[in-house]
């Protein structure tokens, strides 16, 4: 194989594992991002319909069964908020972003290195290798 086919080839690796591991990373920042934006709007909801009833009473109702109704959604509120906040931090969402990101911009940077010309392709194949290795849920 001459160094124009292995240049060839090893670019067409790159493109292929950066468009994984951007795939990964435009996924986990919708994830990241739902997950938030869920708890967040949990927690408001809650916090105003608690401020609401401390203020108007009861926002379902008159008496002991709109109290507890009103009570039992705001419980219902924190408690979906406090667990969204669980799975957002469980599944270690942002420091996986943080992962797929670094691979995204060293597959970049291969990429460019190739493209260019700058580099000899068994240098960036070895270092492809490194990267494949360190960021492997990225790139298959």
């Amino acid at each position: 194989m001459n160094a124009n086919d292995q240049r060839d080839e090893m670019l067409q690796r790159l493109r292929s594992s950066l468009s994984k591991a951007e795939d990964h990373m435009h996924h986990l920042r919708r994830e990241d991002a739902a997950l938030v934006y869920a708890s967040l709007a949990a927690s408001s909801l809650g916090t105003i319909v608690a401020g609401l009833a401390a203020a108007l009473g009861p926002t379902l109702g008159k008496g002991p069964l709109a109290w507890k109704v009103t009570c039992a959604l705001v419980a219902a509120l924190t408690a979906s908020a406090t667990i969204l906040s669980g799975v957002h931090k469980q599944q270690a969402v942002p420091v996986r972003l943080g992962k797929a990101s670094a691979c995204v911009l060293k597959l970049r940077a291969l990429e460019m290195d190739m493209t260019l010309g700058s580099r000899d392709a068994a240098q960036v194949a070895k270092e492809y290798q490194e990267l494949a290795v360190n960021y492997l849920e990225f790139v298959t």
